[in-house]
């Protein structure tokens, strides 16, 4: 009698957004989308809301609803991750009696490492995805070290997973590509929600080897957003003379506006942000601030500048110049920001390749990792 084969999944755990991929193909909640934001909301009533129910709630109670967990999984209340979320996020945060770092809601006191768990099982239970002996392997950016991967992996085994292991998020994107390509070196660039990664894959060989990686764990979706929100705030001081940076539930909500004009923008020329709607104490005059897609462009050209600083150490660090790069995969959904493709083309000489959707590539080439003992060498355990 044959063995029974064993079940595996891939899991793409994002600052912003996460996916669940299975034999390559990612799961899909009621058969439609196969998105789930990473977000979790605690109410009044005590009861808890995780994904797009929960990430409504961010305008409205900011500091109950707990979006990009991710940057500060695994964190030290002294270090610069956490002091920047301090710096960018509304919530109230506590050093724990082992230095780590942790939310106190309504709920009680709440770990990123918690949230992730939240967020993975209920898009487990959505997908009607099973766990019980289901292999995982779950994806952690290029930068994060031993204790951030470790607390990433623990999102995930919470669970209640067989196994979990962790792989680099562009190796994973590499494996999604490289099961259909036969190249010498592959580029992957990942601007995802709240991170860039970056990775120069030799794919003269199977394992293949990551020769040079490197990333910003503090660059993504989320800087963009930001930087638009700030546009849009010296916009209305100027011309109404209204502050919406006085107040951080008040900016927080001007963000969410900011991020929804910005995937309005990847389809159209020109989106609008209601003032009123972001602040109701704001004077009628405030109006609407309209915005275009090439003022995006220029407003986020240095955060795309500093993907391609990025890229020159990890080029350097690979001893490969740009023009030996044959192919450009790219991963995340920031990839899809204004302007950034005609960069990338640019940087590399060569037309990147997105034939896999970027929201969802990560997990898929998790899934692959998962079901393929041949890449096990590119895989950390999670006791």
């Amino acid at each position: 009698m044959s063995a029974r084969r064993k079940q595996t999944v891939g899991i793409d755990l994002g600052t912003t957004n996460t996916v669940i991929a299975r034999n390559f193909e990612p799961l899909r909640i009621e058969g439609k989308w196969f998105l789930m934001p990473s977000a979790v909301a605690f109410l009044p009533n005590g009861s808890t809301l995780v994904g797009k129910s929960a990430r409504r709630r961010r305008a409205m109670d900011p500091k109950n609803t707990i979006l990009s967990a991710k940057r500060i999984i695994g964190a030290r209340w002294h270090s610069s991750y956490t002091s920047q979320f301090r710096e960018h996020y509304p919530y109230d945060l506590l050093e724990t009696p082992d230095g780590g770092v942790i939310f106190r809601t309504r709920a009680g006191l709440v770990s990123p490492v918690d949230v992730g768990g939240e967020v993975v099982g209920r898009l487990c239970e959505l997908t009607n995805c099973p766990v019980r002996d289901v292999h995982a392997v779950v994806t952690a950016p290029v930068g994060f070290n031993k204790e951030r991967r470790d607390a990433t992996s623990r999102a995930a085994a919470n669970a209640d997973f067989a196994t979990v292991r962790v792989i680099e998020e562009p190796i994973a994107t590499a494996l999604a590509y490289l099961n259909r390509s036969s190249l010498k070196y592959a580029f992957v660039y990942d601007l995802g929600g709240g991170t860039f990664d970056a990775a120069v894959v030799d794919c003269s060989r199977y394992p293949f080897r990551v020769v040079g990686h490197g990333g910003d764990p503090y660059l993504g979706g989320d800087d963009v957003d930001r930087t638009i929100a700030i546009y849009v705030a010296d916009r209305t001081l100027a011309r109404d003379s209204w502050d919406l940076t006085n107040d951080a539930v008040t900016f927080d909500r001007l963000v969410n506006a900011c991020e929804l004009a910005k995937c309005e923008l990847s389809e159209s020329e020109e989106a609008a942000i209601a003032i009123p709607s972001v602040d109701p104490a704001a004077p009628e005059s405030c109006g609407v601030i309209p915005i275009s897609r090439e003022e995006v462009q220029h407003l986020t050209l240095d955060l795309v500048r500093r993907t391609f600083v990025i890229c020159d150490e990890v080029l350097a660090e690979a001893g490969v110049k740009a023009r030996e790069i044959e192919a450009v995969f790219l991963a995340g959904g920031s990839t899809l920001l204004p302007g950034l493709r005609g960069y990338i083309e640019s940087y590399f000489d060569k037309r990147p390749r997105f034939d896999l959707d970027p929201l969802s590539v990560v997990s898929m080439g998790a899934s692959l990792a998962a079901a393929r003992p041949a890449v096990s060498e590119l895989l950390d355990s999670c006791a």
